[in-house]
């Protein structure tokens, strides 16, 4: 699971800032955690995390793999992810963005599509689902959610009319 996107690197000694993808970056980002390096130009495929801090609305991190810049520089843009059963526990009836993807969503019975992808946006997440031939975008709002039936495989929606118009 991405827990992270390397933003750049911050320093001569190989510092990186990171944009967290994740609501527990302070149980996350703790010294000795292996993290694997996902779309690396180049550098290495796991780090370990040496110290970790916020820093400006981002996280600055500090590996004992990456002791340099030019080390740095290499993986930025990459995702850092960890396997999920280090993620911290979620409560009762919660899941991930990315538990999302490959559902099925639902309105009064009826298949519309299938999610492809979900975008974390600032104003909320969207669902990019698979309607026919075509991406059609639903945002994932309370009000327009009744169920996320994991079990099943499926989102229960009720859309505004002409939503899938648009």
């Amino acid at each position: 699971m991405t827990v992270a996107r390397i933003a750049r690197a911050h320093g001569l000694d190989g510092g990186l800032l990171l944009d967290a993808e994740t609501d527990q970056p302070e149980v996350l980002f703790q010294a000795g955690r292996r993290l694997r390096v996902v779309g690396a130009s180049n550098g290495p495929a796991e780090v370990t995390l040496a110290r970790a801090r916020p820093h400006s609305g981002r996280w600055l991190v500090h590996m004992v793999d990456v002791t340099d810049r030019t080390t740095a520089e290499g993986l930025r843009g990459a995702r850092l992810t960890v396997p999920r059963r280090d993620l911290p526990g979620l409560a009762e009836g919660a899941y991930l963005l990315h538990d999302l993807i490959g559902m099925s969503v639902v309105e009064n019975g009826t298949a519309l599509g299938t999610v492809r992808e979900v975008y974390d946006l600032p104003a909320g997440p969207m669902l990019s689902v698979e309607v026919g031939d075509r991406e059609q975008m639903i945002p994932l709002d309370d009000a327009l959610l009744d169920e996320v039936d994991l079990d099943a495989g499926a989102i229960h929606v009720t859309l505004p009319r002409g939503l899938l118009e648009i």
